[in-house]
């Protein structure tokens, strides 16, 4: 027989070694990937496991946001100022996966029940209505967009097809036969982000709408009769401008604040503060939303509250409201007529900064119109005039250039190359006449304060010389005035505060340096000038004024309030002056509202009681092309948490004495009103 040499080989060599290479090949790669397998299937179940389960968790439960009441604003007494008024309203909360057709499903259903206000209406929304409620036209503009736009098209986005589709139908105005109604609907719903809540329709949903809505929720999916809080005042609508207003539904976010909003999570038309007190503290007002977890199993859902939200936090204001309302009430009554453009006055403690009332009235000279402005105090800039001058004179005794005990100076008129003269109201034939420190306040000398501002610019008067000042003059003499708060914002606690202007001091405008000297140049707020007398008031302190002095946390009732945060007085500086100094600067406001000089210029203060310091001031200003003047006043009660500030700009009358008249009706309602009197 014959030999069989791979039979008798098998025992002797491996059997592998008898393999085609090929399949030795095959072999390694078949095992390669079966290992590639293992290590990629151990990877899923050890290092992501825990994602997957918790993907299947979040497709198993969704969390829906519910809304929550905005927090509340009091005045100093604990009378709201600012309330809220719940009405029925309806919401849309989106689900996790809802398309765009079955949101326009929806609002084609629900239009039948409520009407909107479709003012806002996009054009883009209406035509993605149309596209969606078109299937088969949008399928024929797609393809009419390829044939165009060839290979380019293939390399679109879904969200690039959906605005060139857009964009053909707002072109051959495909959508002019859209309903309003649904459209807006639809707009409304489609800018809600998964799982939050937005409102549909905030206010004035009918008993009836309600009615047909509810019992047809099941074929509107993330509707529901809600409940809406609109703001309301029940100390009267003129705290409005102060306090600020809340968007709602029909406005929508704020332009300019549209994408931050929408970045921090708020629907597009998710109520939110619009300007002052409101926008200032939105992030305490909002409260926090409810959190209702909504699980789905076997096709039947059930829902358990996660979180029953919270009331957003309250404002206790250092405003008093019945003061505020008296304060505003005397700006009325007493406004000019004419060129007047309005009247700001702010009553603060000097102490602490706390505001206790910001009255403020703007009026159209043209018509006559009056409307309540409180934030003109913080917005309006104006040129003051003299009440400026104990700052100048602080600042002249900081440089050295007069001292508690030589201080005299002629009132003369001030005769400088290439400006104009510049004389005293009471001395206008210009004759030399010795004043000293107190008494230039007490007459409010302007010639005084100009040969002053020249000391302080290194250049001592001599009538007919040219203005030689130091190239720092201008510096120097606007950082004795900022020492006080002039030309810088006070950092209140509100929204919209401007720090004034400032005037250019190139070569050309030097001589208005002489101006700068007496308070007709830069222009400051009525708030500054709240500060500034404070300053003077409470022995040399830059406290920074408020109006919210603390807030408070309802529990989840709504009751039950705590403080949470109560105001400090927050130094912003400090003037340096010695006890002989301030004792000259406050010896001539003292002068001003009692003393019995013939040129007095703070008569309408005579008799006050407790007395008080001020300063009266006057600028000469041009309105509507006419020569008018503003009249400005600030006072304080030493030794009481009392100062004030008054500006009242575009007067036809020189020195008539509104402001006098003003403010000491305002004084005498302090007392009044927020205090009793000192004995």
């Amino acid at each position: 027989m014959k030999r069989n040499p791979y039979l008798e080989d098998r025992d002797k060599n491996d059997a592998r070694a008898n393999l085609p290479s090929r399949l030795k090949l095959l072999l390694g790669v078949v095992i390669a990937l079966t290992m590639a397998l293992i290590i990629q299937l151990a990877f899923l179940t050890i290092k992501q496991g825990p994602a997957f389960e918790t993907e299947v968790s979040k497709s198993d439960e969704t969390v829906e946001l519910g809304s929550a009441q905005r927090g509340l604003i009091y005045d100093s007494t604990g009378k709201v100022i600012t309330g809220n008024k719940p009405e029925a309203a309806v919401t849309y909360t989106r689900g996790k996966t809802t398309t765009s057709a079955q949101i326009a499903k929806i609002a084609k259903t629900l239009s039948k029940y409520i009407s909107i206000d479709t003012s806002r209406l996009s054009d883009r929304a209406k035509a993605d209505y149309y596209l969606v409620t078109n299937s088969t036209e949008a399928t024929k503009i797609q393809t009419k967009l390829q044939k165009q736009y060839g290979k380019t098209a293939d390399g679109w986005s879904s969200t690039q097809l959906s605005t060139y589709q857009a964009q053909y139908v707002m072109n051959h105005n495909l959508d002019k036969d859209i309903d309003a109604n649904q459209a807006m609907i639809f707009q409304k719903m489609s800018g809600a982000y998964a799982l939050s809540t937005t409102y549909i329709q905030e206010s004035g949903v009918s008993d009836k709408a309600q009615a047909e809505i509810g019992e047809r929720l099941s074929d509107m999916p993330g509707i529901k009769i809600g409940e809406s809080f609109s703001r309301d005042y029940p100390e009267g609508n003129d705290f409005e401008p102060m306090v600020g207003t809340v968007t709602n539904e029909s406005t929508g976010l704020p332009e300019d604040r549209l994408h931050t909003l929408l970045a921090q999570g708020y629907s597009q038309n998710e109520p939110v503060g619009s300007f002052a007190l409101e926008k200032q503290y939105e992030s305490l007002l909002k409260g926090s939303p409810s959190q209702t977890v909504i699980s789905t199993m076997n096709g039947a859902k059930s829902s358990d509250i996660k979180y029953e939200g919270q009331a957003g936090d309250s404002l206790k204001l250092t405003i008093n409201s019945a003061f505020q309302k008296k304060v505003q009430q005397i700006l009325e009554d007493n406004l000019p007529g004419g060129d007047v453009q309005g009247a700001y006055a702010t009553v603060i403690n000097p102490y602490t900064g706390a505001i206790y009332a910001m009255g403020g009235v703007s009026r159209d000279s043209k018509t006559g119109t009056k409307t309540a402005n409180p934030l003109g105090n913080i917005n309006a800039a104006i040129v003051m005039g003299s009440v400026v001058k104990p700052a100048i004179l602080a600042t002249g005794f900081q440089k050295g250039v007069v001292t508690p005990t030589n201080n005299t100076m002629y009132d003369q008129a001030i005769k400088i190359q290439g400006t104009p003269n510049i004389t005293s109201y009471w001395n206008q034939g210009g004759s030399p006449v010795a004043v000293d420190a107190p008494t230039a306040l007490e007459r409010s000398s302007n010639t005084y304060f100009v040969q002053l501002g020249m000391k302080i610019g290194g250049q001592t008067y001599y009538p007919g010389e040219q203005l030689k000042l130091r190239s720092d003059a201008f510096q120097t003499l606007r950082n004795g005035l900022a020492q006080f708060g002039l030309g810088t914002k006070t950092g209140i606690d509100i929204d919209g505060e401007t720090a004034g202007y400032r005037g250019p001091t190139d070569g050309a405008n030097i001589g208005k340096y002489l101006y700068e000297s007496f308070g007709q140049y830069d222009s400051y707020t009525t708030m500054q000038l709240a500060r500034y007398v404070s300053v003077i008031a409470n022995g040399g302190y830059l406290v920074q004024p408020h109006l919210v002095g603390s807030v408070l946390q309802s529990d989840v009732s709504g009751k039950n309030q705590k403080t949470v945060w109560t105001a400090q007085p927050q130094l912003q500086g400090q003037v340096s002056l010695t006890t002989d100094q301030w004792n000259v600067i406050k010896n001539g406001m003292y002068r001003v509202a009692n003393g019995s000089d013939p040129h007095n210029t703070g008569s309408s203060l005579h008799g006050l009681s407790p007395q008080v310091y001020a300063k009266t001031g006057t600028a000469e200003t041009t309105t509507n092309g006419h020569s008018t003047y503003t009249e400005s006043m600030v006072a304080y009660v030493p030794g009481q948490p009392f100062a004030m500030s008054l500006a009242i700009p575009g007067l036809n009358s020189y020195l008539d004495g509104t402001n006098g008249r003003i403010s000491k009706e305002i004084i005498n309602a302090f007392w009044d009103t927020v205090m009793n009197k000192p004995s």
